[in-house]
């Protein structure tokens, strides 16, 4: 295992490397860190080059001190890592990042896994989405950091469907953990100053071979884009998959190393 850290335009990030072979790099969701790729680490170092690393305005990288953009970001990590090409997997945010980053630099990108993606432009449209944002705002406003955190919870690990309890408690208490120490230590400046394309409309010129992943419990604008992908990029496929909402690989780790290790080996 190495570890360290890359320069990159008025900032740096925090990365690891573990195993040998084909390159994958593993992009966190917002406002997470790279500690949501723990199992995947382990599961992908048996086969390949597994990268993980904290976006910029997240975990142990920098905060952001002006305008700056999450894809370059990865390009310059790739560049410092001495990597030709690699396979991109990341989840919402992440995938995000990773949408953009195969958009601008085609002939980087081996094969692309989006897991709960969002993409760039999109716009929110889901009810329950938009009822627990007007009440993070209300809490953020007021100061009330426990309250905001268990907003976003609501979102993105609960999903419109279940209620807190219905939820694997340790996948809730890690991504409570990730969500404080980044809001605490970064504010939302790995949001409020980045600079993004407008994938949302560009899927279509999406060319690496593609697989996106989507709880069955998630949110609508979630499936949505899932829905798209699969039916504009070039070579897109789609995998549903049951009983899960939003984090999906922390949910169901096993099956999560499963599809992925299958898919990164062409099956």
């Amino acid at each position: 295992m190495t570890t360290g850290r890359v320069q990159v335009q008025n900032g740096e990030l925090a990365y690891e490397v573990r195993g040998e072979g084909d390159p994958v790099i593993l992009l966190h969701g917002g406002m997470l860190d790279s500690r949501m790729w723990d199992a995947e680490m382990s599961a992908l170092a048996r086969h390949h080059t597994a990268i993980r690393y904290d976006a910029r305005g997240h975990g142990d990288s920098s905060t952001p001190a002006a305008r700056f953009k999450h894809y370059e970001d990865l390009r310059e990590l790739l560049t410092a890592l001495g990597l030709h090409r690699a396979s991109l997997v990341g989840l919402s945010g992440g995938g995000r990042i990773a949408v953009d980053f195969a958009l601008t630099y085609p002939d980087l990108v081996q094969d692309l896994v989006l897991v709960a993606t969002g993409l760039s432009a999109m716009a929110t449209k889901d009810p329950f989405v938009l009822e627990q944002t007007e009440k993070l705002e209300e809490a953020g406003a007021r100061g009330d950091l426990p309250a905001a955190i268990e907003y976003i919870l609501r979102m993105w690990v609960d999903g419109p469907r279940r209620a807190p309890a219905d939820v694997d408690q340790r996948v809730r208490r890690l991504c409570q953990e990730m969500y404080t120490q980044t809001i605490v230590r970064h504010g939302l400046s790995g949001f409020t100053r980045m600079d993004e394309l407008r994938a949302i409309e560009q899927i279509g010129e999406l060319t690496p071979r593609t697989l996106t992943l989507v709880g069955e419990l998630d949110s609508t604008d979630i499936v949505a884009i899932a829905d798209q992908i699969e039916s504009e990029a070039r070579d897109a496929r789609k995998l549903v998959v049951p009983g899960v909402a939003h984090m999906i690989n922390l949910e169901k780790p096993a099956e999560f190393s499963r599809i992925l290790l299958d898919f990164l080996s062409g099956s």
